[in-house]
């Protein structure tokens, strides 16, 4: 009997090498079951054989998501006989995009532009379809979704698949940190010795002394142009309180006119001391923060996992010189608080508007499948990473990575918390904090009167959009507020 099953199995295999071609991968138990189910819709009749799904990415996202040489693409298309259609769109809220492009199934969209795509009616609540095709999106080791309530829920509605990891990590220059002519030195103007900052007061005091443009290196290269403010502040006020500062009151009333709002809007603009002189610039986000880094030119910089990755490449001029840390806290009392978030995170929506919803929810459980997702994180230069524990432990993620980042970016997302206000309108409540933290940062305007006139904004934006529907969405978003600072359980 066992002969006859090895047997079988053989034929299986050797009649699939036939039908698929040598460079098809079989998916893990996850994917073959989405084929499974897109192909027993096309034998009922349900869809036709030809049919087509139109997919929105943006252009950092084609490589990763499709494949190389879009290879992902043509296995599901051989495999299925379902096309895919794809378009680039811009950098932009999802919302801009999905609106611009009302004809599509399946786009990406941030953690925090989920309320309002699903206020919106924008985007699929996708807890019918994983219930009717009977998927779980559940976060058990060794190969769930490592947060899946953060990554792709709205409350109990499942807004997307998740398909990216995005938490910060802070880099620094190892090979700086352990020079015994940079530790006496610190010792003597510090008092203390060189070490990993754990506060926000830490890492300022190390950026100020690492800080030396007359010698071509600058202390810190966090991003301080307008668009991303919010992403680099929020850490920064979210730890002054615990479990962690509020943005709001439970009646809606901005909270960040306060000690601890211009606390951590000081901490954010006392960097622009030990920055480059252009740091403030328009366009001046990671494509500019990171290659600095790279070329060794400053000392520390805050990004995603993805930073890990590029900066470990080959060609690296700080290969082996950079470590990967927690992002700091703030001492509340005796606890250290700190707190992490998505910052980017580009997670898969289904369009309501789109043709093809189920076929478009069935390609994201083949996608994101634990087998086929180490495809679309291990793209060499991509900004897809690690968003399921098994990605953590695979041994060509880790050559990408590291082993030492991806172990810090494991630790982190026990600390994170759900990204932006939680809010419909949150983009209009982002743009806001942006502009006031953009002006602060420039020396228009001190970090008390930024929160003064953003909180002054944000009451604007609520009663706009009116209280009492809101209040909610703020309900749900407290709801899913991380309160551990334990590690997790990672799967070894």
């Amino acid at each position: 009997m066992a002969r006859n099953r090895r047997l079988g199995m053989t034929i299986v295999l050797s009649w699939l090498t036939i039908s698929i071609g040598p460079s098809i991968s079989l998916a893990g138990e996850q994917g073959e079951r989405a084929l499974a189910a897109v192909n027993a819709m096309i034998a009922a009749g349900e869809v036709r054989k030809d049919a087509t799904i139109k997919v929105a990415f943006k252009s950092g996202n084609i490589a990763a998501l499709l494949g190389p040489a879009l290879e992902l693409q043509k296995e599901w298309e051989q495999r299925t006989g379902v096309m895919i259609t794809a378009r680039v769109i811009p950098q932009q809220p999802a919302l801009l995009n999905l609106k611009a492009n009302p004809d599509i199934d399946l786009t990406v969209a941030r953690t925090h532009e989920f309320p309002d795509l699903l206020e919106q009616g924008l985007v699929e609540d996708l807890t019918p379809l994983a219930k009717q095709f009977g998927f779980t999106i559940d976060g058990r080791p060794p190969q769930g979704f490592i947060r899946p309530r953060l990554q792709g829920y709205v409350g109990d509605r499942l807004a997307a698949i998740p398909a990216d990891g995005d938490v910060m990590l802070l880099y620094l220059r190892l090979d700086m940190l352990e020079s015994p002519v940079e530790k006496a030195a610190f010792r003597k103007v510090h008092g203390r010795e060189l070490a990993i900052p754990t506060t926000w007061q830490e890492y300022e005091q190390l950026i100020q002394f690492f800080h030396r443009p007359q010698q071509g290196m600058y202390g810190s290269a966090e991003q301080r142009e307008r668009e991303s403010a919010w992403m680099l502040w929020m850490p920064r006020y979210l730890s002054q309180g615990y479990p962690q500062r509020k943005l709001f009151d439970d009646k809606l009333m901005p909270l960040i006119d306060s000690p601890a709002g211009i606390a951590a809007t000081e901490s954010y603009v006392r960097t622009v001391r030990y920055s480059p002189p252009d740091i403030l610039g328009e366009g001046k986000d990671y494509s500019y923060t990171l290659p600095l880094f790279m070329q060794g030119k400053v000392f520390s910089t805050i990004f995603t996992v993805a930073g890990a990755k590029l900066l470990n490449t080959a060609a690296s001029p700080v290969r082996g010189k950079f470590i990967a840390v927690p992002v700091p806290g703030t001492r509340v009392g005796k606890r250290l608080v700190r707190r992490n978030l998505p910052i980017y995170g580009n997670n898969l929506v289904v369009s309501t508007k789109g043709t093809q919803r189920k076929l478009a929810f069935l390609f994201t459980m083949w996608l994101t499948d634990p087998d086929t997702s180490l495809r679309t994180v291990g793209v060499k230069g991509g900004f897809t990473d690690p968003f399921r524990w098994s990605h953590l432990n695979d041994a060509r993620i880790k050559e990408l990575y590291t082993a030492d980042a991806l172990a810090v970016f494991a630790r982190e997302w026990d600390i994170a918390v759900l990204p932006g206000t939680g809010l419909p309108g949150d983009g209009d409540y982002l743009d806001a904090l942006n502009q006031q933290l953009w002006l602060a940062a420039s020396g228009k305007q001190s970090a008390a009167e930024a929160m003064r006139r953003t909180a002054l904004e944000w009451d604007r934006i609520t009663q706009r959009n009116g209280r009492e529907k809101l209040l909610p969405w703020l309900k749900i978003f407290n709801a899913g507020l991380v309160n551990s600072d334990a590690a997790p359980a990672v799967a070894k």
